[in-house]
Parts: structure tokens; C-alpha cells; sequence
């Protein structure tokens, strides 16, 4: 028998096992021998149990032999089955209706923080039903991450790829010199953007006797985002800031956008390993970004918004302008504001938790094995304030050179399988603001 069936074989064996009282002679070749077409059905247990099924569907497409059915056809063909499903009915809805070789069901329970999991499959690929029932327990904050991946590992037979986890490196004992300037908000504004003076404040810090950023979420959304359009547009001044109410709902900038704060742009190296360091205090959701750019390779073919409110054209007078024009207004703006024209190709962050009322310091080295890709020209900074609303206050804020890397490393491929990097002359990046 060859070791690679059809799917229509595979048809034809599940309904000789149900037709035969779901009995069937095991043909020779095994299970692992055939590449399994997968249907994850969304666990009993409501939210969690649906939020489960789709982790593990997307766990599971990230082996490239694996066929898995996407969650939208499984829901409409099916329903949420527990683990006290009737097992004639889930292998009838195999063959019947989904027509696959593997199928994952079972019942989602919540423990503590965590989750109590009782997982059923039934794989058929060796022609003769083959059961699995395993309960999974973890009570930790991932614990959903955690136990999919114990599910997948217990049918693959092999562990998955963990990726490196936060305080897996011991942080440096000397780190040298920082990188950027003015980490610690000592000389004001120097290597950073300019605070707006409504969300973003450089202030004397009492408890710390030294000067900090703070940065408030708490802000009606509406008119924050149109005075931070109109900072853009030089038609508003941070020493003279509008008064913007507080808004705590998820309606607010808290809840939607969030704050950033940028440093000036920072040369890269590439093949350099980097530590970003930051101390924090706040409510919640707080992280510092480390972006990466490049300068836009591909024809430009557009201004930015704040080159044409300088020049005091709107989008469709530059449009109408004859080709020619368009051109050498493009070039001359591109050649005076060189910053404004980078698109962002690669990111990494530094996740910064709750610290309830006390200052904590956080550390991450970048990239995680081998070093910082070549297409990376520049280093940004950009400190980042969300959920939930409140005052979020940052102190040195710092990104540093490994001092322990002696030689310039090659960039890593990605280690999960089925996922790449995006190349470098690729448009889908988010572009520099």
C-alpha cells in the first residue's frame, strides 16, 4: 500500500468504519506515515473554549505537512462538542461533512488564572479509529498558550520550538555607554521629540528627585487626535496646549490608540545585537518599542502630509500640478526632509506590566539569536502608554550595544515553521509618521 493516501481513500476507509460498527482491519501503513488533514472543532466551554480551538488551528498550520481546516468552515459545519460528545456522531461528522483524517474536540474549563482542559482526538489515518484523551492543566497567565502547545506536542511526538521567553538572558554586569542620548529626561527634550504637553509631559519627579516622562491615556479621544494632527501640521504650539477633558471609557485614547513617544532616529548596525532597557511605573499596558527602518527604495510618488501643509498645498492641488512638477517638488522634499520618507522593516518591544505604585525596571535583548538584519538603516524609540487610562511614568529609557558580542553576527531565520520575514523591497510595512 503506498504510504500517501487520498483524501478519497481516506472517504472510503472512514465509511467502511462506520458501516462495519466503526471497526476495521489496521492496513500497513501507520498513522505517521500519512500527512494529516485536521478539523479542530471549537471546544465546550464558551469564549474559552472557542478561543482554544483557534489557537490550536493556527498552532497546528505552522507544520507546513499538516492540512487544517480554517475556523470559519468548521463552525459553519459544525458546532462546539465537548469532551462528552458521542463518538459515533463526531466520527460521522468526519466523514460526512468535513472529510478529514484527525479531529480535535473537547471541554474548556476555567481554574484560578488558568485553565483545566480535557482534549480528545480521534485519528484515523491507519484506517482503524485510534483515540486520545488527555486532560491538561496550567495555571499560569498563558496558561492557554501553554496547553495547546502541550496538545500539539503530544501528537507530533516531539517538543515544538519555544521562542526566547523574557529573563531567559542574564542582563549584562557593565553595559557601556548608551546608544541613544538623554535616556534619563535630564537634559529635556534633547533626543526626543518635543512633549505635546496634553499626553506626553518631560516634569521633575518628587520621589525621584530627578526629572521623568509622563504620559497620560486618560484623554477624550476626538479632540486629542486633532490636536495631534495639527502639531504635525505646525498649526499649534505644545507651550500652549488646548484643554482636552478625561475620558476613562474604552471610547478614550486609552482604549484605541494609546500614546506614543519617540526618540530622534538612531544609526543602525547591522549584525549588532542590542539591550533595551526602561524603568516604569504605571497601571498596566505599557511597552517600549524598538522599530527599525530603511529608506524607501521603490519610486516615490507622494508627499507627506506635513511636506504639504509647509508648501500650503492640499493633496488634490499636488495632484493636479503637472507630472514634472510633481516630481522635482517630490525630490527636493525628499532630499530636505530625508527622515519623512522611511518605511518601518523591523520591530521588536520591551513589554512593561503593572507595577502597582512602584517603580520596576525592565530589560530585553534584540534580536533574539544572531543579529540586527542588514536591511535596518535607523533605530527608533518609541515609547508606548495604553491601557488601562491613567499616568504612566518612564525614567532611563535606554538602548545599549551588547558589550559581550566581539564580531558582527548573521541575521537568524525565523525559527516557526510556515512563518517568514517580510523581504526588503516589499510595500506591506507601516510607514515612518
Amino acid at each position: 500500500m503506498e504510504a500517501m493516501w487520498s483524501r478519497t481513500s481516506i472517504l472510503a476507509v472512514l465509511a467502511a468504519c462506520v458501516s462495519a460498527g466503526l471497526s476495521a482491519d489496521e492496513p500497513e501503513t501507520r498513522p505517521s506515515e500519512v500527512n494529516p488533514y485536521i478539523a479542530v472543532l471549537d471546544f465546550a466551554g464558551g469564549e474559552r473554549g472557542e478561543r482554544l480551538a483557534d489557537s490550536l488551528r493556527l498552532r497546528l498550520r505552522r507544520h507546513d505537512e499538516f492540512t487544517v481546516i480554517d475556523r470559519l468552515t468548521t463552525q459553519r459545519m459544525s458546532v462546539p462538542t465537548g469532551a462528552d460528545a458521542d463518538r459515533d456522531e463526531v466520527l460521522r461528522l468526519m466523514l460526512r461533512r468535513l472529510g478529514v483524517n484527525v479531529v480535535f474536540y473537547g471541554t474548556v474549563r476555567p481554574r484560578g488564572d488558568g485553565l483545566v482542559v480535557q482534549a480528545r482526538r480521534i485519528d484515523l489515518r491507519s484506517g482503524e479509529p485510534l483515540d486520545f484523551d488527555r486532560a491538561y492543566v496550567d495555571e499560569t497567565e498563558r496558561a492557554r498558550a501553554v496547553i495547546v502547545r502541550n496538545i500539539v506536542e503530544d501528537f507530533t511526538g516531539r517538543p515544538e520550538w519555544i521562542p526566547p521567553q523574557y529573563g531567559d538572558e542574564p542582563e549584562p554586569e557593565d553595559y557601556g555607554d548608551p546608544i541613544n542620548v538623554n535616556g534619563d529626561f535630564e537634559s529635556g527634550t534633547a533626543g526626543w521629540e518635543r512633549p505635546d504637553n496634553v499626553g506626553t509631559f518631560i516634569e521633575q519627579c518628587p520621589d525621584r528627585q530627578s526629572r521623568i516622562l509622563r504620559i497620560r491615556t486618560d484623554l477624550q479621544r476626538g479632540p486629542w487626535l486633532r490636536y495631534r494632527r495639527a502639531l504635525r501640521m505646525g498649526r499649534a504650539d505644545p507651550d500652549d496646549p488646548p484643554s482636552i477633558g478625561r475620558d476613562r471609557s474604552y471610547a478614550s485614547v486609552a482604549g484605541l490608540e494609546g500614546v506614543h513617544f519617540r526618540s530622534d532616529f538612531l544609526e543602525a548596525t547591522p549584525g549588532q545585537r542590542y539591550w533595551i532597557v526602561a524603568d516604569h511605573k504605571g497601571p498596566g499596558g505599557a511597552k517600549v518599542f524598538v522599530k527599525g527602518f530603511r529608506r524607501l527604495a521603490d519610486a516615490i510618488d507622494g508627499l507627506p502630509e506635513s511636506s504639504l501643509a509647509e508648501l500650503d498645498l492640499t493633496p488634490r492641488q499636488f495632484a493636479e500640478l503637472p507630472e514634472k512638477r510633481r516630481e522635482k517638488i517630490i525630490a527636493a522634499d525628499a532630499e530636505a526632509n530625508p527622515m519623512r520618507y522611511l518605511v518601518e522593516c523591523y520591530r521588536t518591544y520591551l513589554n512593561c506590566g503593572a507595577s502597582d505604585g512602584e517603580w520596576k525596571r525592565f530589560a530585553k535583548p534584540f534580536p533574539p539569536r544572531g543579529g540586527l538584519p542588514a536591511d535596518v538603516e535607523y533605530l527608533q524609540i518609541q515609547i508606548y502608554s495604553y491601557w488601562p487610562p491613567g499616568e504612566y511614568l518612564w525614567d532611563n529609557v535606554h538602548l545599549y550595544a551588547d558589550p559581550r558580542q566581539e564580531e558582527p553576527l548573521p541575521e537568524e531565520p525565523v525559527r516557526t515553521p510556515g512563518v517568514r520575514r517580510l523581504p526588503p523591497e516589499s510595500d506591506d510595512r507601516q510607514p515612518a509618521e
